[in-house]
C-alpha cells in the first residue's frame, strides 16, 4: 500500500454498507453524499462525447471542485476545442496534468513510430507513460479522501461488475454517480440542461473502446 493510501487509514466507511445505500441512488444523491463528507474530493474527465453530464453535476453541486484532466498528449484538435468551450461554459476548475515525456518520446520509448498497430504491450507501457503516471503525480499533490468518476456500467466488461462505491489501491474511494445510467439516460441529462456532445476519439493505449488502459482497473478490497 503506497503513502497515499496510509495517509488515509484514519478514514473509513463500511464500503458494503455504503453500496447498499448508494446502489439505485440518483447521480446527485451520490455526488451530494460526496461532498456532505467534509473532506478533499475530486473529479476527472478525459473529454469523452458525453463527458459534459458529470462535469455539470459535479461543478453544480460543488462549485470549484477540482477536476482532473490528464492531458495525454494524443487528444486531437477538436477534444482540446471541446475541452476549452467546457471550461469556460461550466467555468470548471481544471487542473490538467501531462505525461513528463512528449508523444513521441513517449512512441520512441515502447519502440514505436505511431500509434497505428501498437501490440498489447505497447498499449500498456504508452499507459503508464502518457494516464497512470500522470494521474498518480496528480493524486499525490492533492491528496483526496474521495475520487467522483464518470465511468458507466455499460461501457465495460470490468465496470459492469462495479458498484457505485469502491477502493482503488492508492486508498481512495471512487464513487461513480452515473455508474447504472444508460447512455440514453445521458443523452436526456444533456438535453435537459443544453450541454454539448463531444467528439469521438480514439485512444491510442486501448485496442478497442470497450477495454480498459488500467486507469480503473487498480483497487484494492480493503
Amino acid at each position: 500500500m503506497n503513502s497515499i493510501a496510509r495517509a488515509r487509514q484514519d478514514v473509513a466507511w463500511d464500503l458494503e454498507g455504503l453500496n447498499d445505500t448508494l446502489d439505485g441512488a440518483s447521480p446527485e444523491t451520490i455526488v451530494r453524499w460526496a461532498l456532505a463528507q467534509n473532506l478533499s474530493v475530486v473529479t476527472s474527465t478525459s473529454f469523452s462525447p458525453q463527458s459534459a453530464a458529470m462535469l455539470h453535476l459535479t461543478n453544480k453541486l460543488g462549485p470549484g471542485l477540482p477536476t482532473l484532466w490528464i492531458d495525454s498528449g494524443f487528444a486531437p484538435a477538436r477534444t482540446r476545442e471541446f475541452s476549452r468551450n467546457l471550461v469556460r461554459q461550466l467555468d470548471l476548475n481544471l487542473l490538467t496534468y501531462r505525461p513528463q515525456l512528449t508523444p513521441l518520446r513517449c512512441l520512441r520509448a515502447i519502440g514505436a513510430a505511431d500509434t497505428e498497430n501498437l501490440n498489447e504491450q505497447q498499449r500498456a507501457q504508452l499507459a503508464d507513460l502518457v494516464k497512470i503516471e500522470p494521474f498518480e503525480r496528480a493524486l499525490t499533490a492533492l491528496r483526496p479522501h474521495i475520487w467522483l468518476t464518470g465511468i458507466r456500467a455499460e461501457e465495460t466488461s470490468f465496470r459492469a461488475q462495479l458498484r457505485p462505491a469502491s477502493w482503488d489501491d492508492r486508498g481512495i474511494l471512487k464513487l461513480a454517480p452515473f455508474l447504472h445510467s444508460s447512455e440514453a439516460d445521458i443523452d436526456r441529462y444533456l438535453t435537459r440542461y443544453g450541454l454539448p456532445t463531444g467528439p469521438v476519439n480514439v485512444d491510442p493505449t486501448k485496442a478497442a473502446p470497450h477495454l480498459e488502459c488500467g486507469l480503473h482497473t487498480r483497487r484494492s478490497a480493503r
